[in-house]
């Protein structure tokens, strides 16, 4: 929004958002510089003059330093409209319209914070920047404040623009859908608009001077800049595997898993043996995923495909993430997280062996001892993945994934089975403070396991049997 746009006008793409039916709610996902805080403004001031004191709205992003250029809008716009009758408590951020409605904007950044919520009613709630939100379920848990007197329609408002943590949860929800076509959400079963902007639609500001500030200010992260001016979701730009993934090269159909039995002959020869292992990430809260690996010994897999020798793919994958937030888990206990991988090896013939997070061999202080001796009772052996440096794992994966597809260098190679994967990885952002490492306060559970998979030089013990 800028001071040059009075309250009465609206670029053509605001009009037509402003047609919505309030009966919908709205994901307002495009790039930046749209003109979304003005139409959510716009917004706001329709519901108000309709409803009057009826009429209590909410806007809540991550951090306070991040309300206070969007609170600096709102009240240049309500000023606009209703002069020294607009009042203002700085104390509470909170704005009162001469007929009693209410506009509220705060802070929600953890658990804790939903608390100064419980117990109050709004009748429109927005949350503004949600790609700063690694999971939504503070998102989710704020629509049981919505609910307003009869009469008095309510809705949630999503805004966020491509790119951060959030990116994969918003793009499984609401970026990816036809604009302007209602849907339901799944996860919440309430009804939907996607609708998006980009500098181009905003018809005052200064477009080629905003397009340039705004390339510029990514100048060390270009392909991000891009993503924010197109309100590209759905490609990979911006994250920091972004120039080494490419389908094309890295995706894998995935492989039958019927193997046959071999005679122990048919091991004999070294150039010709598969190696398969398990790499698990451990979580109970938090996801846990498990990866059957498969290292190339220099030969042609079940597609017919050579793969260079210690070339990784990642060929099936058990993961105890919640279908809803990728940054969830299931809570699952380690011996039902165990019977899971057992029947993932059993599909395959494989060993329920590999290697995991070092921290799971720490004792826990309990008679049982540690998460892995737990495993091993179980059933499932795991060893220390002897990570190393988190920077040097990523670097490694890196490097695997763009060599992906050449005939002499290994490569990194994902079956499309590995859902968790392809849902994550690609779209992990980068540290805002280490441009060098991924956020981990992403969903960065799948990338964990799949990094332990590529440390040292593990390998499975002889088997006597092969899949193909």
């Amino acid at each position: 929004m800028t001071v040059e746009q009075r309250p009465d006008q609206l670029s053509k793409w605001q009009q037509q958002a402003m047609t919505v039916p309030e009966s919908l709610d709205l994901f307002l996902g495009g790039g930046r510089g749209g003109g979304k805080s003005f139409l959510l403004a716009a917004l706001f001031l329709r519901h108000c003059e309709q409803h009057g004191s009826n009429a209590r709205c909410l806007v809540v992003r991550k951090s306070f330093p991040g309300l206070q250029d969007l609170e600096a809008e709102f009240r240049t716009y309500f000023a606009n409209v209703y002069g020294n009758a607009l009042r203002f408590d700085g104390q509470k951020h909170r704005f009162t319209l001469p007929n009693g409605a209410t506009i509220q904007l705060d802070q929600l950044e953890r658990e804790n914070d939903f608390s100064k919520y419980q117990g109050k009613s709004f009748s429109h709630i927005a949350v503004d920047e949600a790609g700063q939100y690694n999971s939504p379920s503070l998102v989710d848990r704020l629509r049981s404040s919505l609910r307003a007197p009869v009469g008095v329609p309510v809705r949630f408002v999503i805004v966020a623009n491509p790119g951060g943590v959030g990116h994969a949860w918003l793009v499984r929800r609401y970026a990816l859908q036809e604009p302007w076509k209602p849907y339901t959400d799944p996860a919440t079963g309430f009804d939907f608009v996607t609708i998006a902007s980009t500098y181009r639609d905003n018809d005052f500001i200064d477009r080629d001077r905003y397009a340039k500030n705004l390339m510029a200010s990514c100048a060390t992260d270009p392909e991000l800049g891009r993503a924010w001016l197109d309100g590209d979701w759905s490609v990979l730009r911006g994250a920091y595997f972004a120039t080494v993934i490419e389908e094309q090269r890295v995706m894998l159909e995935p492989w039958p898993h019927k193997p046959k039995q071999q005679p122990d002959d048919e091991w004999s020869d070294y150039p010709t043996q598969w190696h398969f292992y398990l790499a698990h990430d451990f979580g109970v809260a938090a996801p846990s995923v498990t990866y059957l690996v498969a290292r190339s010994p220099g030969a042609k897999g079940p597609d017919d495909v050579f793969y260079p020798r210690d070339s990784i793919i990642l060929m099936d994958e058990e993961t105890t993430t919640h279908p809803d937030d990728l940054n969830a888990g299931l809570g699952l206990t380690v011996p039902d997280q165990a019977d899971r991988i057992k029947a993932m090896c059993q599909r395959w013939k494989v060993s329920p062996s590999g290697v995991a997070d070092d921290a799971i061999f720490n004792r826990t202080g309990s008679q049982e001892g540690s998460i892995a001796d737990e495993f091993r009772r179980c059933g499932v052996a795991f060893s220390k993945a002897n990570k190393g440096g988190r920077l040097g794992g990523w670097q490694k994966m890196r490097r695997l994934l763009a060599d992906a597809g050449q005939p002499d260098v290994p490569g990194l190679y994902v079956s499309r089975k590995c859902q968790v994967w392809w849902q994550t990885v690609p779209a992990l952002p980068r540290d805002p403070r280490n441009p060098e490492d991924v956020d981990s306060t992403a969903a960065d559970h799948a990338a964990d396991a799949c990094r332990y998979a590529l440390q040292g030089d593990y390998r499975m013990p002889r088997v006597k049997i092969k899949m193909w």
